[in-house]
């Protein structure tokens, strides 16, 4: 009977984990090594006309330089072979994607690698490129490369699957539409890291990489540098995340193995957080046209489809991750027939890659949102025609997949059980709607040579311990733990008695890694077998030495028993010096796609799951709040059930992520959005209570009938949120991410709801509107290729070398001090946007003038007329703390901006004078506002849906950022400076994030009138601590109705905006929503001056607006409001 298998264990590592005593690359302190940067390319295509790297080989500290000409020439990386082998590992004469690697260097510091990269002359001619997939379809679209058949199309796939013809024959009722899956990033915890060490006396290059795919790493690396893979060797380290970014080379490993070699000295490169956003392969982005067939009974009949995969510049694992895509629509239901057309289109973007499900994400948003559509127009219930059409266990389906066993139905019914379906269904709840998706996925692929092969070793050491060597690695999914267990369950031991080594290629055998969910099936397998043949030999040897035959032999408790005799695992290896063996596991009955054939049995097995979500839309803002959401999975028999639901709810947070905010956001070819800061990731407390539940279903072609569950759980829950935002609001949103821009956009649409801005009666704006008329036919274009050569930093701010280290960093003890340092210099509180400027190279100081000395500042005091002064160096979390009850309003602000950990470091000072947040001004854009009037103002033809003005925006486009500040002007406060001067804070800011105060001005207070003002503040934003997308402070002299109001819009304009004439009109009247969203509404209108994609926002800030005059009437029936 099993002791160990189907057991919750925490994972091994988790308290070295947890106390950080985990080494990962970075962590390593040997060998001694060199620093790596890499020189990457600044536009999206053109010729290298000049590569001059003598200037950085003079530099301080340059040990070496690499170009195109260390490597043979045309030698390109492996991938899928043939001619989507399209990569060099250098550009060699034609870079064909912003950040594509050109040159490398390896330096004593990293500080000294990067000046080297900046002094390394490079020219490139410009060359016009298709930048979207529609641009390389168009027929004079220049061709990235040399395609056999059609221009900018890697690979076309064609077919059909069944009898789609007789499908659409039987059907009574079709729904069409088109689908869009974004471009999304890894976001590992830990970024891209290789440290190579070439060991010439053995001609062996050691990796300590950061990858869950040592042999593919090594297959690369080996390839580009002219050796046999064995004389690549990986050495274990551990693995911050993948997410599948990792489960191939990454295209740096071969950068810091080349420079070793030819140094001669150890070499690290670890990549920048804005290189992994904009250099790394992200997901494909899909554009799936779908057509679904059903017949009136809700039997589905047939799919047919057209699929268009961004394939980026080049081809890497495009081609079968647009395979396995289309095959979503052949692998969870039964149907008459698939006809599918499909296209991986190159563009002159950064590469697509491997990416957590594969594909299947992508078109399962399609198919399971046309589901739900054709369950409307038949009047049936989702989850019923679901039920209906459900793949059956031992059947083989379209796609050719042989399903051995399957409780999807179970999962469905799951998912109507714990949602409490039915009843939500019925109740029609105003805003609320509950969603369904499911999802099939295999436990790995036959996709490779050699990957339908597991090894694995195992080891008995004379103290009795054992050891597992696989040559995967545990990328954070527990890897080693479920090895644990499943040596331990055949030889008797327990898991903690159990070592894992693991990555080694010298002291592992062959593993092709985990990607394709494959890594328990296979490892599982492999180590299963090993261990099976190691505990058959100690039986043999204990069987000797207690006198029986070894079937008479149990093995448990570390230790080979005989009725009351028994003997030690130590004894019995220590006696032979040890014992260790390697065991070669061969997957049977699974087929690889051919050419000429395009149906397969891909897997061993097959996992099922269906999610389910509630969500709450607010018809005013366009937030989607998930309330509840169930993930129901049959992965066949749980090996560690704890882990089995950590890898279920971390899938479904990481689909939710892509459903309702992460995508990769690109301008002129260019990542907008490169850091954390500024990517709508989840973060925990965005993240909601996600209900894994496992439904067991053991599968005998599994190890211990295990199933797989790595990458299932992030299918389902695009289409299960797309649905049941459907449900609530009757808006279907077909292209990902769901946020609030596209929803309220929708139901404007629905409603027929237009605003006139009348701008031909408005002649002070008449020049903005024909400035940005114009960007579109040519001034953008020309702005961006010529003008920029004429602005402060160039064409490319992003080559220029990092700011100088700063000369001092004074700490003044009286405020006269503190005025001589900031000539020359900048005050600083918490730091936490002057240092990330000096990185972003906005400013560069000679000195930094510290305020954390200065008498007062730090106090927040209250005068004899009820004035409450606040210092300006209080932290945002002593703000918070201190006005909690008496200003709620102004510590809901502190309490909304970014992290505890930065609150407990910012300060009200600095808070109010951040500069603004445009993505392109912060990312290196050579913009209006950064490079100088000649350069365009990026964001009017770029993704100005969130950061940028729908009110008085002008050349430059951006907003005030500060929260405060929405507040403090509704409160009436004003700033003390330390000459005596006194500013209103209303009076602070003349554009966006730009102040009337001089270099020399210091803010020593903030100054709140003791008023009494009734005062709260709403705000919108795409996660918990981002900046505002839209925020209003309401104020008021009464409790009860609006005297003396202030209305104030933060992120609306570039400075805090107020609705004057409506504050005039609401004098004296009661507090009520309606009349509130009239007279607001009126303003936006007649002021509002939207750009093409953020009209939206004034009905986002009508609604905030509504809420908090809700707020103010105490109407408000949100949770926590009331």
């Amino acid at each position: 009977m099993s002791t160990r298998i189907g057991r919750s264990t925490r994972p091994l590592d988790w308290q070295d984990r947890s106390l950080g005593r985990v080494a990962y690359v970075n962590d390593l302190t040997g060998p001694p090594h060199l620093h790596a940067a890499v020189l990457r390319s600044p536009v999206p295509y053109g010729r290298i006309t000049r590569l001059d790297a003598a200037p950085a080989l003079r530099m301080p500290g340059v040990r070496g330089v690499i170009t195109a000409d260390d490597f043979p020439s045309g030698i390109t990386y492996l991938h899928r072979g043939g001619h989507m082998s399209d990569r060099p590992p250098l550009a060699a004469g034609v870079v064909r994607y912003i950040g594509q690697e050109v040159a490398a260097v390896a330096a004593d510091t990293p500080e000294q690698a990067r000046a080297a990269v900046a002094a390394i002359r490079l020219r490139i001619r410009p060359l016009r490129a298709p930048l979207t997939v529609r641009e390389a379809l168009a027929p004079r679209a220049r061709a990235l490369h040399d395609r056999p058949a059609e221009r900018n199309v890697a690979l076309r796939w064609n077919s059909v699957w069944g009898d789609p013809d007789a499908g659409v024959a039987a059907s009574d009722v079709m729904v069409e539409g088109d689908f869009v899956y974004p471009s999304v990033a890894h976001a590992c915890m830990e970024p891209n890291v290789t440290l190579a060490r070439w060991v010439a006396g053995r001609e062996v290059m050691e990796l300590w990489t950061s990858t869950h795919a040592p042999y593919f790493v090594a297959k690369e690396v080996s390839h580009l540098l002219g050796l046999e893979h064995d004389q690549v060797v990986c050495r274990e380290v551990a693995t911050g995340g993948s997410f599948g970014s990792k489960s191939k080379a990454s295209e740096h490993e071969i950068l810091a193995a080349a420079l070793a070699r030819k140094t001669g000295t150890p070499v690290l490169i670890s990549l920048t957080r804005e290189e992994e956003f904009a250099s790394n392969k992200p997901r494909h982005r899909f554009e799936t046209r779908l057509r679904t067939y059903a017949g009136a009974d809700g039997t589905l009949r047939a799919f047919e489809t057209e699929i268009d995969v961004d394939n980026g510049a080049y081809s890497h694992m495009g081609s079968s991750v647009m395979r396995v895509g289309v095959i979503t629509l052949g692998s969870v239901y039964r149907a008459d027939g698939v006809r599918y057309d499909a296209r991986l289109v190159d563009t002159a973007t950064q590469p697509g890659g491997q990416y957590r499900g594969y594909g299947t994400p992508q078109v399962a948003l399609a198919m399971e949102s046309q589901l739900d559509e054709i369950a409307e127009r038949l009047g049936m219930d989702p989850i019923d025609l679901r039920v209906r059409n459900a793949v059956e266990p031992g059947t083989e389906t379209l796609c050719g997949y042989r399903v051995t066993t399957t409780r999807l139905v179970d999962c469905l019914e799951t998912v109507r059980r714990e949602l409490d379906w039915d009843a939500k269904r019925a109740a029609r709840t105003p805003g609320r709607g509950v969603g369904v998706s499911a999802a099939a996925h295999g436990s790995g692929a036959f996709a490779y040579p050699l990957s339908n092969v597991g090894e694995a070793g195992v080891d008995v050491d004379g103290d009795g311990r054992v050891r597992v060597r696989f040559g995967g690695s545990d990328a954070g999914t527990g890897q080693k733990t479920i090895l644990a267990q499943i040596a331990a369950e055949e030889l008797g031991v327990a898991p903690e008695d159990v070592d894992v080594l693991s990555m080694d290629g010298e002291l592992t055998p062959l593993d092709l890694g985990a990607w394709s969910s494959r890594a328990t099936h296979m490892s599982g397998m492999a180590t299963g077998q090993a261990a099976r043949e190691m505990a058959d030999g100690l039986r043999e040897l204990a069987a000797g030495k207690l006198g029986c035959s070894p079937g008479d032999v149990e093995l448990r408790d570390g230790a080979a028993h005989h009725g009351d005799h028994s003997m030690s695992l130590a004894d019995l290896a220590g006696a032979q010096g040890g014992l260790s063996l390697e065991s070669r596991y061969e997957l049977e009955g699974t087929e690889t796609i051919t050419p000429g054939e395009d149906r397969a049995n891909l897997s061993p097995t097959y996992s099922f799951a269906a999610h389910g979500a509630e969500v709450d839309v607010d018809v005013r803002t366009g937030e989607v709040n998930v309330v509840d959401y169930v993930a129901a999975h049959d992965v066949g028999r749980a090996i560690n059930p704890v882990m089995v639901e950590g890898q279920i709810v971390g899938g479904a947070v990481h689909g939710l992520g892509a459903a309702l905010g992460e995508e990769l956001i690109r301008t002129d070819g260019r990542v907008v959005n490169p850091a954390y800061i500024n990517y709508a990731m989840p973060r925990a407390a965005d993240v909601p209570a996600v209900r894994p539940f496992i439904v067991d279903g053991h599968d005998d072609a599994g190890p211990y009938g295990a199933k797989s569950v790595g990458e299932i759980p992030i299918i389902p829950p695009g289409a299960a949120i797309a649905n049941a935002v459907y449900d609530a609001v009757g808006v279907r949103i077909r292209d990902l991410p769901i946020t609030p821009d596209k929803v309220l956009k929708a139901l404007a649409e629905k409603d027929g709801r237009v605003r006139d801005h009348r701008l031909r009666r408005r002649p002070s704006r008449w020049w903005i509107a024909l400035m940005r008329a114009s960007y579109p036919r040519g001034v953008h274009a020309a702005l961006h290729r010529w003008g920029t050569h004429l602005g402060r930093q160039g064409r490319h701010p992003e080559r220029r070398p990092s700011v100088p280290d700063l000369a001092e960093i004074a700490r003044p003890e009286t405020i006269g001090e503190a005025r001589t340092a900031l000539r020359g210099g900048t005050a600083v509180g918490g730091g936490t946007d002057v240092l990330l400027q000096r990185r972003q190279r906005l400013i560069a100081p000679e000195r930094l003038v510290s305020t954390a000395l200065l008498p007062g500042l730090r106090d927040i005091t209250e005068e004899a007329n009820g004035t409450v002064v606040v210092g300006a160096a209080v932290t945002l979390a002593e703000l918070s703390a201190r006005f909690t009850a008496s200003i709620p309003a102004l510590a809901e602000a502190a309490d909304s901006i970014a992290s505890p950990q930065i609150r407990n470091a910012a300060t009200v000072a600095g808070n109010l004078l951040q500069a603004k947040r445009c993505w392109f001004f912060r990312n290196d854009f050579p913009c209006y506002k950064r490079n100088g009037p000649s350069s365009p103002c990026y964001a009017i033809l770029g993704d100005h849906r969130f950061y940028h003005a729908a009110i008085d925006g002008h050349r430059c486009q951006a907003v005030t950022p500060s929260d405060l500040a929405t507040v403090l002007v509704a409160l009436d406060a004003v700033a003390e400076l330390a000459d005596g001067r006194r500013v209103r804070v209303a009076d602070l800011y003349t554009g966006p994030g730009e102040t009337a105060l001089a270099s020399t001005d210091l803010i020593v207070s903030i100054r709140i009138p003791g008023t009494g003002r009734t005062c709260v503040f709403e705000k919108l934003a795409l996660w918990q601590g981002d900046f505002a997308v839209v925020s209003v402070a309401a104020s008021s002299l009464s409790a009860e109705r609006w005297d003396d109001p202030r209305i104030v819009f933060g992120a609306l304009a570039p400075t805090p905006w107020r609705p004057a004439e409506a504050e005039r009109a609401l004098g004296g009247a009661p507090f009520d929503a309606a009349s509130l969203r009239e007279a607001v509404d009126a303003q936006l209108t007649k002021y509002g001056h939207p750009l093409p994609g953020n009209a939206w926002k004034l009905d986002a800030a009508a609604g905030l607006a509504e809420r908090a005059a809700e707020r103010l009437a105490g109407t408000d029936t949100r949770e926590g409001r009331a």
